[in-house]
C-alpha cells in the first residue's frame, strides 16, 4: 500500500482548508474486476466492514457520467451525515472520477486503475475541502480520514482477492 506522506494541507481561496490524499494498493485481479466493483460499490458496502454507511445509486443501471450516489455515513451514535456524489469522468476500465458534497465537506475523487504484472494498481487521489464547522479540526480530520482511506483500500483489495 502506498501512502504519499508529502501530501500537504493548504487553504483554498475561499478559506476552506483543503486535504489532499494520494494512495494506492496493488490488487491481484484484472482491471475490469476492480472497475466493476467500484462502479457498483453500493452492492458491497460497508467498506471498511465496520463503517456505518447506507448507499443508494441513481439510476441503478450501468455507471456513467451523471450517475449519483446518495450516502448516509454515521459519524457518531445518532448523528448521520449525508453525502451526494456524482460521476464526472469515466473511462472503463481505467478511471472513475466523481465530485462529492455534504454540509460539512466537498471535493473530488479519482480512481485510476492500471494493469501491472501482479494484477492491478488502484490509485485513489482525493481532494477534500472542509466547510465551516470542520475548518478548525482540519489536522484531526486529515489524520482520521487518511487512516480510514488506507483501511478502505486494503479492504477493497481483500474483497476483490477473495473473489478470485
Amino acid at each position: 500500500m502506498r501512502n504519499k506522506r508529502n501530501d500537504r494541507r493548504h487553504h483554498h481561496g475561499r478559506g476552506d482548508p483543503t486535504l489532499n490524499f494520494d494512495l494506492s494498493v496493488v490488487i491481484r485481479r484484472p482491471p475490469a474486476a476492480v472497475f466493476a466493483l467500484l462502479a457498483d460499490i453500493q452492492e458491497h458496502e460497508p467498506v471498511p466492514l465496520d463503517a456505518r454507511v447506507r448507499m443508494t445509486k441513481h439510476p441503478s443501471t450501468a455507471t456513467r457520467v451523471g450517475t449519483r450516489w446518495d450516502e448516509r455515513v454515521r459519524i457518531a451514535p445518532g448523528w448521520w451525515m449525508s453525502i451526494q456524489s456524482v460521476v464526472t469522468d469515466i473511462r472503463q476500465p481505467s478511471l472513475l472520477g466523481m465530485d462529492f458534497s455534504s454540509v460539512m465537506l466537498y471535493g473530488h475523487l479519482t480512481y485510476t486503475i492500471n494493469a501491472t504484472p501482479e494484477g492491478t494498481t488502484l490509485q485513489q487521489r482525493e481532494t477534500v475541502r472542509l466547510r465551516w464547522p470542520l475548518r478548525w479540526l482540519a489536522t484531526r480530520v486529515e489524520r482520521r480520514l487518511r487512516a480510514r482511506l488506507i483501511r478502505r483500500l486494503a479492504e477493497l483489495r481483500d474483497l476483490l482477492e477473495a473473489d478470485s
